[in-house]
């Protein structure tokens, strides 16, 4: 039985209910809004500064000019390898041992890892900082959410869901622009500056507007074999999704890690199922509404990582735009993912998450289905590339954080922590996924053709179709049978 508290064996609270017609909805505190705007702030500043370090790679490479590019690109994929190893572990944590004493954690870690990539003297001292700010980002975006989420009504809660996930959201979208500016006015170091106010802010505001969770007391003690064993093994998965393309799936590091997942990842998964403490309780993942919207979140992820990659190279590629045309092409896709996932929250909780999402699933289809047919080798931006992107940034708002806010349905408080991180990581290594698989469609050559880009959109329409067979295949009609379906999962 997952159920963690000891004197409550009930399954924790239900599915929200949306509101009758005509009827308001529910108050929140405005102590509960400027907590979320904390935590949103803290997931945009997170959300910055990874797009931020690609846009200034170019500068950092010449400044390290005597590393090699492929240590210094460890930056990049050692940030991504410990954002995913980590996650998990610090959403068990944070349910046992309390999201505010975690999150805090989380922040002063990303605090410090700013400032020793703000003054690293050298490669090796810069890549560390990197990594330690995964870890720090690991600790943070999943308890930041679990942590403000039960200061919402029940039927309030899509609704502070995606405003935390606009924020990241916004945060990509003015990343690529405030990065350009900040490193040709300043240098790339004074990126990684912009954590410490935003860090002071959320650290002294944290103090009065963030509440502690109350810890699990069940005198079961955590799976000490299981921790290390199933971090080491999501950690592998995260190295081998991030490393393969450049090191190629023959290179001795990627066989010896691919090695060990296949030895630990069973291994950890029956642990999983067996122990009545584990690092990642997989019963709740059985459950037909978590399942669902873990699959779609799983391929939305993969699209939406994919498409940031590809889009820029199409345009530079096939078009000729310049870096800048590129980046001011690209900006409605976001700025529609913004505004329709701010949207999507009040639609979901007046009418209900499942007519949203299912509605909101079909227009990755009609997107990669329009670059697909729509664009060609000769530019038609107004007639084909805007419409596209436009699709595509609507359908990501309106499902995006729906899905997120599901996977928490009818869960115990309790278990915030845990289910969002589990939800989080997948969806960070789907996101490396969707990446590789872009990767390897284009191919390496130094001038990708039209027909490369045109192979990857048909590919990713049949990608972008899952999500919505998925949700409107199997997940739940009704609130109760959402209910029940949770309710199965925990007494099984």
């Amino acid at each position: 039985m997952w159920l963690r508290s000891a004197d409550d064996s009930s399954p924790g609270p239900r599915r929200d209910q949306p509101p009758l017609k005509g009827q308001k909805l529910e108050a929140v505190p405005r102590s509960s809004w400027l907590a979320l705007g904390l935590a949103a702030l803290t997931y945009t500043v997170i959300s910055i500064t990874l797009t931020g370090t690609n846009i200034a790679f170019p500068a950092i490479t010449d400044e390290f000019s005597g590393t090699s590019r492929a240590t210094l690109s460890w930056a990049l994929s050692g940030y991504s390898i410990a954002l995913a190893t980590f996650m998990v572990p610090a959403g068990r944590l944070s349910d046992r041992r309390g999201r505010k004493r975690m999150f805090f954690a989380g922040v002063w870690l990303f605090l410090a890892a700013s400032l020793i990539c703000l003054v690293a003297p050298t490669a090796n001292v810069f890549v560390a900082g990197r990594i330690l700010q995964g870890v720090g980002g690991s600790l943070t975006v999943p308890t930041s959410l679990a942590l403000v989420l039960p200061g919402f009504p029940a039927g309030r809660r899509t609704s502070a869901v995606a405003a935390w996930t606009a924020s990241g959201t916004v945060g990509a979208a003015i990343a690529p622009s405030l990065s350009a500016l900040i490193v040709e006015n300043f240098g790339w170091r004074y990126i990684y500056l912009l954590a410490v106010p935003v860090a002071a802010v959320v650290l002294v505001g944290g103090r009065t507007l963030l509440s502690e969770s109350e810890p699990i007391v069940d005198g079961k003690k955590l799976d000490l074999i299981g921790f290390p064993m199933g971090t080491i093994a999501i950690g592998l998965v995260a190295f081998v999704i991030v490393q393969a393309p450049g090191l190629g799936w023959g290179h001795v590091a990627i066989v010896a890690a691919l090695v060990g997942v296949v030895c630990l990842l069973p291994l950890f998964v029956v642990r999983s199922l067996r122990h009545p403490a584990p690092l990642l309780d997989l019963r709740v993942f059985s459950a037909r509404p978590v399942w669902t919207v873990t699959v779609a979140g799983l391929f939305f992820s993969m699209l939406g990582a994919s498409t940031w990659v590809v889009w820029p190279l199409f345009l530079t590629e096939v078009w000729d735009y310049s870096l800048v045309q590129a980046g001011l092409a690209i900006t409605p896709a976001p700025i529609c993912a913004s505004s329709f996932g701010l949207l999507s929250g009040y639609l979901a909780d007046r009418f209900g998450r499942r007519p949203l999402i299912a509605f909101g699933t079909l227009f990755p289809i009609a997107a990669m289905l329009t670059m697909a047919l729509r664009w060609g080798a000769e530019p038609n931006y107004l007639t084909g590339f805007l419409p596209g992107i436009i699709l595509f940034g609507t359908g990501f708002g309106l499902t995006f954080s729906s899905l997120n806010t599901a996977a928490l349905d009818g869960q115990p408080e309790a278990m915030y922590g845990e289910v969002n991180a589990g939800f989080n990581t997948v969806r960070n290594l789907a996101s490396g996924m969707g990446v590789a698989v872009a990767v390897a469609i284009l191919g390496d050559a130094d001038t990708i053709t039209f027909d490369r880009f045109d192979r990857f959109f048909f590919v990713f329409a049949l990608f972008a179709a899952i999500p919505a067979v998925v949700i409107n295949g199997f997940y739940p009609r009704t609130k109760d049978s959402v209910n029940e379906h949770v309710s199965g999962s925990a007494r099984s």
